[in-house]
């Protein structure tokens, strides 16, 4: 066997010592070190922080619309309810100075206490439909000192509401709001004359307030003819108050509910002050014949 050579076995020696130390120096540049490991971290960091801040925003963002939503309504209400109360009464004084109220010599033809006093004890008994339903609750308003007897009944027709007059009528009554025709078909207003005229002939000379018309049209024919009957009747009949309904819904529809039959609570009030002076004017002894349309 031939001998190896020394300087041989240094050599590779030597290149075995070069190949492990170059290994080990390209393993050691490309592992992470400390320095690497911090930059990881770091980074991580960065991510999490920009996903946390993310969701945050969001959930703030939608708890902060939720609370700013609740504290808006909370104060809008108490705003929405005072500035709707506002517009209502600037609508009544927009109807007040359209339909104004007749004056002491219209109503009583001359004086305000030309006419003998009324039988009775100076209560007021008032029929109706559902327009007096909506109506009555204002009338103990303007009419403070007033002995109110009030029969109504949404949906009824004169007929009805003349049973309703006979059921409550007593001789202690001065006058008589006779609030009827809205339910009647307006091809029929005799109906409504026939009724007045049994109200009349049974209560003497009490005084009788017969508000205007105004009804739906059927067929095409809408409350003019009841209407021509109210007016008759009232010039037939001295001392009869005729407040004037019909024209306050054609010069303000905003006073009427979307049915344009029945009217919003603030055109309920006013409708109850016409007819509270109506009766005023009746206990007064006043004499209108008519007086009120067109006012």
């Amino acid at each position: 066997m031939p001998r190896l050579r020394p300087w041989l076995i240094v050599a590779a020696a030597v290149a075995v010592a070069v190949v492990v130390a170059g290994g080990y120096l390209l393993g050691a540049s490309t592992a992470p070190d400390e320095h690497d490991a911090h930059a990881e971290r770091v980074d991580a960091q960065r991510v999490a922080f920009k996903q946390g801040y993310a969701k945050g925003y969001d959930r703030g963002l939608e708890s902060g619309r939720d609370a700013g939503a609740a504290a808006g309504g909370r104060e809008g209400a108490p705003k929405g309810a005072e500035d709707g109360h506002a517009t209502a009464q600037k609508t009544i004084k927009r109807a007040l100075v359209v339909t104004k109220p007749s004056s002491p010599a219209r109503q009583s033809g001359g004086g305000a206490a030309s006419g003998p006093p009324l039988p009775g004890s100076g209560g007021v008994l008032v029929v109706g439909d559902s327009l007096e339903e909506l109506t009555s609750p204002f009338l103990q308003k303007y009419l403070p000192q007033t002995q109110l007897t009030i029969n109504a009944v949404g949906g009824y027709n004169s007929l009805q509401i003349y049973q309703l007059f006979q059921e409550s009528y007593d001789p202690s009554q001065s006058v008589i709001v006779f609030d009827a025709g809205t339910n009647d078909n307006p091809a029929y207003p005799e109906i409504l004359a026939g009724r007045l005229q049994a109200v009349a002939q049974q209560i003497g000379a009490r005084c009788m307030v017969v508000p205007t018309i105004h009804g739906l049209s059927v067929n095409g024919v809408d409350s003019s003819g009841k209407n021509r009957v109210v007016r008759n009747f009232a010039a037939s009949r001295p001392g009869t108050q005729t407040p004037d309904w019909a024209n306050v819904v054609a010069t303000h529809p905003e006073l009427m509910q979307p049915d344009n039959l029945h009217p919003v609570p603030a055109g309920a009030d006013y409708r109850a002050r016409l007819i509270a002076r109506g009766v005023k004017a009746c206990l007064r002894g006043g004499s209108s014949s008519g007086a009120g349309f067109g006012e």
